[in-house]
């Protein structure tokens, strides 16, 4: 007699159904001694039992009026249990295939997840698989197991929605890695994040999966994709570009005014969107070439001494080899009539100090380090030696010829040329020792002299004559027929690159202007009364006539050679004129007015600053 199913719960209620002949007017049906709790006739054929509690295998027997039937076996089962599930969450799409551990699973014919069931493949008494149903909504469900031994316990497993990524902050960070970014979205719970399928780290979610934070990977400079992986799913992907981290390689120029506004160019590698600081001040203008290879920039303003400069970008910082030297730009004036020299700061325009020197001042120079000025002392004969970073006057003055005037210093810095108008010679100091090396004869009345860019050459104007003496530096000697230019000839300047020699002639209200490969005049331009001093721009586009007589400053354009706009107005009987190096002010002595002008060289407009008693030279460090 056939009985199905036929195993049940230890717990009983079992509805099996028997099958045979002549089982009309069944009376009873038990298993092993216990008898079910109902009996339903179906038909003569079929009888349907609900089984008692039991344990073990029985056998189950059917009663009629004609007798009880053989018995025929059951199997109690017992019920299931569920340990815990391989994966708790997953797509609402279902899909996965998840692993059930747990015991009594031999007879496990559904796997119930909420409202959705599911056929499991048993893999043992204590595994079963099965391929998780699509849900019906996101949240979570109770999962149980249907076995012959009745329902298990339940466990909870999440139905997670698709994740959806939305915005990314910041869109861009450094090659390197490392860089904190905070994405939106929904359904961002358990969520990992890659960066071109690289793992990110640090991955925070808030509660309602809406955001998360997390630091980048590193990761090839360049474009890059960013997608969110939860149990749901794989979100849309958002954009991210990796910056490669910034090198400097070079800085130029390495130094400039601490008042800030020196042009400078810096190059390196990826460059690109970089700011630029200077002891970690802003620079400003920055441009950067679109290779990001190379940017220019305007240095802010910084205290004298040496600054850290350092490049940042997305992609991280680097600090420029060597930094920059911020220098404090002075103008040294010396007033003839009180034996000093006073310092003006060129970024406030203030007197910082003023240094005793000898007798009656006239002309000066600093050396192309700014480290030395030379002070010609026409009333004592003497040159004065100034220590620009303490600035004191050192060590004894240096005896030359009579009545000094004009000061020249090679760029090397090796050699000094001082005029003395009171003979005809020019001395020459060496920088090394502080003492006359030689003395060359020249001309009349030496006055000004000026040393070509590539120190190779001295130009001398000789205020007793109406000519100018050229010097060989190599050897000391004049060369050549002295060039003849106006009367009385006082000022010399040299352009930067050296082609020309800009000459005034006091007595004749003209500059001369030498062809420096030749050493012939070229042209002759009237300017004011009585010219003295010139000073080039370090662009040599603009000359800067003193006018002594009229108190005013010619300005020459130097590539037409004529007289620009109107003379610029200054002070009483202007003598020596010092332009700065970004060529931004020129710096004129007036005597007689007990003053120091500053032009502003881009408006040509003039303040004054009080110095010393009789300013007539300037010089520029």
């Amino acid at each position: 007699m056939p009985i199905s199913p036929n195993r049940g719960s230890t717990s009983g209620g079992t509805l099996v159904t028997l099958t045979g002949s002549n089982l009309a007017g069944t009376t009873a049906v038990k298993f092993g001694t216990k008898s079910a709790t109902s009996i339903t006739q179906v038909s003569p054929t079929q009888v349907t039992a609900v089984s008692p509690s039991g344990a073990g295998s029985v056998g189950v027997t059917l009663t009629t009026l004609g007798g009880t039937t053989a018995p025929v076996p059951f199997l109690y089962v017992d019920p299931p249990y569920l340990c815990s599930l391989s994966t708790a969450s997953g797509p609402l799409a279902g899909g996965a295939v998840i692993a059930v551990n747990g015991t009594d699973f031999s007879t496990a014919t559904s796997v119930q997840f909420g409202t959705h069931a599911a056929v499991p493949t048993v893999v043992s008494d204590r595994l079963i698989s099965v391929t998780v149903p699509a849900g019906a909504a996101v949240g979570v469900v109770a999962v149980s197991v249907t076995t012959a031994g009745g329902i298990s316990n339940s466990l909870p497993y999440t139905y997670v929605g698709v994740p959806a990524a939305t915005t990314l902050s910041p869109t861009s960070g450094t090659s390197s890695g490392g860089t904190a970014f905070t994405l939106t979205g929904s359904n961002l719970q358990g969520a990992a994040v890659t960066f071109n399928a690289v793992p990110a780290t640090a991955i925070t979610v808030n509660p309602s999966g809406t955001s998360l934070t997390g630091t980048t990977p590193a990761g090839a400079a360049g474009a890059a994709t960013v997608q969110v992986t939860t149990a749901g799913g794989i979100s849309n992907s958002l954009p991210y570009t990796y910056v490669g981290v910034p090198a400097a390689t070079t800085l130029s120029p390495t130094s400039g005014t601490s008042s800030g506004g020196t042009a400078f160019t810096l190059t390196g590698s990826n460059l690109q969107g970089a700011a630029v600081t200077f002891n970690a001040v802003p620079a400003t203008a920055i441009t950067v070439n679109p290779g990001g290879t190379s940017l220019t920039g305007t240095t802010p303003a910084g205290a004298p001494g040496a600054a850290t400069v350092q490049v940042t970008t997305g992609g991280g910082s680097a600090t420029v080899p060597g930094g920059f030297t911020y220098i404090l730009r002075r103008a040294y004036v010396t007033n003839a009539f009180s034996n000093t020299v006073s310092v003006i700061s060129t970024a406030t325009n203030t007197v910082l100090t003023s240094i005793n020197v000898g007798t009656n001042p006239s002309g000066m120079a600093v050396t192309p380090s700014s480290t030395r000025a030379y002070v010609a002392n026409s009333g004592a004969s003497t040159v004065s030696v100034i220590n620009t970073t303490a600035n004191t006057a050192t060590g004894t003055p240096i005896t030359v010829g009579t009545n000094p005037r004009g000061v020249g210093i090679t760029p090397d810095g090796a050699q000094v040329y001082i005029t003395n108008n009171g003979f005809t010679t020019v001395s020459v100091i060496s920088t090394a020792t502080n003492t006359v090396v030689t003395t060359i004869t020249v001309g009349t009345n030496p006055y000004g002299v000026a040393i070509t860019p590539d120190g190779t050459r001295a130009y001398v104007t000789l205020s007793g004559s109406t000519t100018v003496s050229v010097i060989n530096t190599a050897t000391n000697t004049v060369t050549g027929t002295p060039i003849t230019v106006g009367t009385s000839p006082r000022g010399v300047a040299i352009t930067p690159d050296g082609t020309r020699a800009y000459v005034t002639n006091f007595s004749s209200g003209t500059v001369s202007v030498i062809n420096t490969a030749t050493n012939t005049v070229t042209g002759t331009i009237t300017v004011g009364t009585n010219p003295f001093g010139v000073g080039i721009t370090p662009d040599g586009t603009r000359a800067y006539v003193t006018n002594n007589g009229s108190g005013t400053v010619s300005v020459i354009n130097t590539a037409t050679n004529t007289v620009t706009g109107t003379p610029i107005t200054v002070g009483l009987t202007p003598f020596g004129v010092g332009i700065t190096p970004d060529g931004t002010r020129a710096y004129v002595a007036n005597q007689g007015a007990n003053t120091v002008s500053v032009i502003d060289t881009a408006t040509n407009i003039a303040s004054a600053i009080t110095a010393g008693t009789g300013p007539f030279g300037v010089a520029i460090a």
